[in-house]
């Protein structure tokens, strides 16, 4: 007899336990992809006319020129090794703060002028 409850209590448990085995992890694909986003290639773009129209107007010297485009030279670089085997989402989001944080630095130093 006690053979039967314990076998009954084992059984009655193994149906509460298989569904938590059936659980997906993480959020779904196409929320990763993260479509709405900018591209870095066209942010690029901007930033290299806004470093070009500054340094003709006179608010960016030669030596911040230099510098400001060795900066977004170097985010291509990256682009181009993260984006061999596909960009993550953390390495998208390198890129956007590495672009983001340069184009404020040429846009800050636009808005100065030659004031040091």
């Amino acid at each position: 007899m006690k053979r039967y409850v314990i076998l009954g209590v084992m059984t009655a448990a193994l149906p509460t336990t298989a569904p938590a085995q059936f659980v997906s992890a993480g959020p779904p694909a196409d929320i990763l992809a993260m479509p709405g986003q900018p591209s870095v290639d066209a942010d690029r773009r901007a930033i290299r006319r806004a470093i070009r129209e500054g340094q003709r107007s006179g608010d960016i010297t030669r030596e911040e020129t230099r510098s400001f485009r060795r900066e977004n030279a170097a985010i291509g670089s990256l682009q181009d090794r993260f984006g061999s085997d596909g960009l993550s989402p953390s390495e998208q989001a390198e890129l956007q703060n590495r672009t983001e944080a340069l184009r404020g630095l040429v846009n800050a130093r636009r808005v100065r002028g030659g004031q040091p």
